[in-house]
């Protein structure tokens, strides 16, 4: 209900009928003696008292999942179950297609769940349950989720062949100009990355033709190829480009993302989350595992 703010809609997602789903919340509100809804408010909203219950609820339910975890720990059956995995729509395409045959070999009995989710989503979705596990850009500095770093992830320009950035051996950071680059959509940390840390300003005089921001890289690949411009791509993004385009790499210190997994503290499925970072360090490419933060100027998210 708290989600959905519709009794017919939360009863559809239960796959119970609304009367039923009606019914049991009334008797939950007559057996704890007060109001959990306030059902004059379109959409319907919790009230005060059953804001509380409900994390209450949630935290009751999140340790009794961890007595599972705790007997399976030391048993053969530790690396079997299901992760539902949130992954960020700038890693998904590039890192999935090489992961997936990895666990499959080696952890055929960890069956996954995707979904793809920008960063704030997968926050949420990890405070409400409604995931086990996110991989995306870090730190996170969020409460209550706990962070584990796995690779860190350069980025270089692809600019078309005819670019002006095409000519140069390594690029400088003063060298990136905001009239012509092509932009992920708000909400995407990359775009923020590449804004921020790059230094890249809307300015009164950088008037753009064109304006378009993307919610894909592909989209914005296939831009630069077609029409011109530029954009920054992570290295995992690298692959099956364009003749018509040029990758040119920064001057070191290489800008770089950090990628890591993010879950919930102690959480009751750490060794099946432990096995999906192996395997995913173990489908990097080489390169990608020997890097170190050192090697890099190391990116923010926020």
């Amino acid at each position: 209900m708290q989600r959905f703010g519709h009794f017919a809609r939360a009863a559809e997602y239960c796959r119970v009928t609304q009367p039923t789903l009606s019914m049991q919340i009334q008797k939950l509100e007559e057996d704890l003696g007060v109001v959990l809804f306030d059902r004059a408010k379109k959409p319907i909203l919790l009230t005060e008292v059953g804001r509380r219950v409900l994390e209450q609820m949630q935290a009751v339910l999140f340790e009794a999942k961890k007595l599972e975890g705790i007997v399976s720990a030391d048993t053969a059956q530790a690396l079997r179950g299901e992760l539902v995995l949130g992954v960020i729509p700038t890693i998904a395409p590039y890192l999935l297609p090489r992961l997936l045959p990895v666990l499959e070999r080696d952890y055929p009995n960890l069956d996954l769940n995707i979904r793809e989710m920008q960063t704030s989503r997968i926050i949420d979705a990890l405070g409400a349950d409604e995931i086990d596990v996110g991989l995306l850009a870090t730190p996170l500095k969020a409460a209550r989720i706990f962070e584990k770093p796995l690779f860190y992830e350069p980025f270089s320009v692809l600019c078309h062949s005819s670019h002006e950035l095409g000519r140069q051996k390594r690029i400088k950071y003063p060298s990136l100009k905001f009239g012509d680059i092509w932009l992920l959509e708000e909400g995407h940390c990359l775009r923020h990355q590449v804004l921020d840390v790059c230094s890249i300003r809307r300015s009164g005089g950088a008037k753009r033709r064109y304006e378009f921001e993307s919610g894909s890289l592909e989209t914005l690949k296939n831009l630069v190829a077609s029409y011109g411009g530029y954009t920054l791509l992570p290295y995992l993004a690298t692959e099956h480009l364009d003749d018509r385009t040029k990758l040119v790499d920064f001057e070191k210190p290489l800008p770089a993302r950090e990628i890591g997994l993010a879950y919930r503290r102690e959480h009751y499925k750490a060794p099946l989350i432990e096995a999906l970072g192996a395997g995913i360090l173990a489908a990097l490419p080489e390169e990608l595992r020997k890097a170190r933060a050192r090697d890099f100027d190391v990116l923010g998210i926020a």
